[in-house]
């Protein structure tokens, strides 16, 4: 065409156009993001329309007048983000898609596609009109390009055509990046699934435990290496056999029989038991799981665990938890657990005697308040929380009995915490004192009576002493007391008198001895103000 000679399409000219056409076409091959495609087509569309948005949307079902579309790329999202549409709400796609032709509504007020709530909601958010041009893929309509303004959008018939024209040249670029897309993510699912199965096979060659694959005719298809070492096999040895021959011996073939018939029928189970002989002759313990294996119906996996060293300790556990048992069952003190709330977890033998309640009825119903008088309980367990050691040993209290009864004990005590520091439960070691007190009263009553015959004793004693030990001077006196008399009674009767009034006296002495001689039990008497002295003339005292 002559450059000189311009043919005026609207004021754009067919060598202008076919040269927008022409770059529009050399951008496009160098696109490779919808919002790039978007670029271009805002680009050559400012030319022509003042302040617009524009969208690329997709449609994602058949239904492409009522059902939904993806907004691809707008030029009022500026992230990644993926936006679903519902296409009632757009009756210019509608329409557009009916007539498969651009569908320009210069006033959307005034237009008779859309119902009046449907042109209210639009023109709430300030737009005027609309510009929707339908993008084929072949002759199939794949989606279209929506352009929205707040000022009338003109374009004569010529230019709706054209930007058709362009808006199926930007389709090609469209469907060739979500070719790409497609195929960029295929490529990374298989890149992905080639990790998996580096991750699989590094996973299963050193998993702890043994693995091997089954197929579902009882051979073995694949082992790992803890399986080797388990059984003693080699992959090379194992590898086509039937699964009998690995992983259970003449006393456990029935219940792998059982495990493997029901794997035939996918009915696995999540874990049992068999015994198995090793290559060199032990005999071992294996605890096995069955699993099948997503997206694979002819294997499914199944790990084994050595477990015969916990079995073995599993029974000494057992051994030694029922001799604890019995020893706490039998122990001569009342043993309580109580958990963070008061609710009795542990009541022994014993506790039932002392409380008056079965264990079953204190475990179900008793709250460990009712065992103690009033605020006993918090009294305790203030005292474990502010002990050191948070344990208290031999505290004397009172618990309370089934009838009423206020028992004095004491307790022993203390706070059992779990692996995280929290309180989990107390313990209380409560030991009856009732015997103790009565055997310490009678202890008393006897001690008292020893101390009251000791003393008997003492006195008893010292009276025969006493009267030893006075009889000799009294006799003495009683005698020199008679020969004074016996020389005086001719020359001085006062003298003789009071000789004889000695005598009197001393017989009196005398005859006090004598009593004192006697005593074999002795009382006591009040005497002067606040004295108390033996009473030696006290009948009993001379029995």
């Amino acid at each position: 065409m002559d450059s000189n000679i311009k043919i005026n399409l609207h004021n754009l000219s067919a060598e202008e156009a076919l040269n927008e056409l022409f770059l529009i076409y050399r951008k496009l091959t160098r696109t490779n993001t919808y919002k790039d495609v978007l670029a271009i087509f805002q680009e050559s569309l400012k030319k022509r329309v003042d302040q617009f948005e524009a969208s690329i949307i997709v449609f994602l079902d058949k239904n492409k007048v009522g059902g939904t579309g993806e907004v691809i790329a707008s030029s009022e999202i500026h992230d990644n983000k993926t936006i679903v549409i519902d296409l009632n709400k757009y009756p210019e796609i509608k329409a557009a898609v009916e007539k498969k032709e651009a569908v320009a509504i210069e006033d959307i007020e005034k237009t008779t596609i859309a119902s009046d709530e449907i042109k209210s909601v639009i023109l709430s958010k300030g737009i005027r009109s609309s510009f929707v041009l339908p993008i084929f893929d072949i002759n199939d309509i794949m989606g279209v390009i929506l352009v929205r303004s707040k000022n009338p959008i003109m374009l004569s018939p010529f230019l709706q055509q054209y930007y058709f024209i362009q808006a199926n040249m930007l389709a090609s670029a469209i469907l060739n990046i979500s070719r790409m897309k497609i195929l960029e993510e295929s490529m990374n699912k298989a890149y992905e699934l080639l990790k998996i199965k580096e991750d699989y096979e590094f996973l299963f060659n050193h998993a702890m435990d043994g693995m091997i694959l089954i197929d579902r005719e009882g051979r073995i298809r694949n082992v790992n290496r803890a399986f080797e070492k388990l059984t003693g096999y080699s992959r090379q040895e194992i590898i086509g056999e039937h699964y009998s021959r690995a992983i259970a011996n003449e006393s456990s073939m029935e219940t792998a029989n059982k495990i493997f018939s029901g794997y035939l029928k996918k009915q696995f189970v999540n874990k049992f038991e068999v015994e198995i002989k090793a290559k060199n002759g032990i005999y071992k313990t294996l605890s096995l799981r069955a699993t099948p294996l997503a997206g694979r119906q002819d294997v499914s996996l199944i790990s084994l665990r050595d477990v015969t060293e916990e079995k073995l300790l599993s029974k000494e556990l057992l051994k030694t938890t029922d001799l604890l048992l019995k020893t706490i069952s039998s122990s001569s003190d009342a043993i309580i657990a109580v958990d963070t709330t008061g609710k009795l977890l542990f009541f022994n033998e014993e506790s039932t005697h002392l409380f008056g309640y079965s264990r079953d009825e204190a475990i179900q119903y008793i709250h460990v308040t009712q065992l103690y008088p009033q605020n006993v309980a918090k009294e305790v367990m203030k005292l474990l929380r502010q002990s050191p050691t948070k344990h208290i040993r031999n505290y004397p209290i009172e618990v309370r009995t089934r009838g009423g009864e206020i028992v004095p004990v004491t307790l022993s005590g203390a706070i059992v915490y779990n692996e995280k520091g929290e309180e989990q439960m107390s313990v209380g070691y409560l030991r009856d004192e009732r015997e103790k007190i009565r055997m310490e009263k009678s202890l008393d009553e006897a001690l008292s009576k020893l101390i009251e015959a000791e003393k008997n004793d003492a006195m008893t004693n010292l009276a025969g002493a006493a009267a030893h030990n006075l009889n000799q001077p009294l006799s003495a006196i009683q005698g020199y007391s008679e020969l004074l008399i016996n020389r005086l009674k001719d020359k001085d009767q006062t003298t003789v008198d009071y000789a004889s009034k000695i005598i009197r006296e001393v017989e009196k002495m005398s005859g006090i001895i004598k009593q004192i001689s006697r005593i074999t039990k002795y009382e006591i008497k009040p005497y002067a103000g606040t004295a108390k002295i033996v009473d030696i003339t006290n009948k009993k005292s001379n029995d």
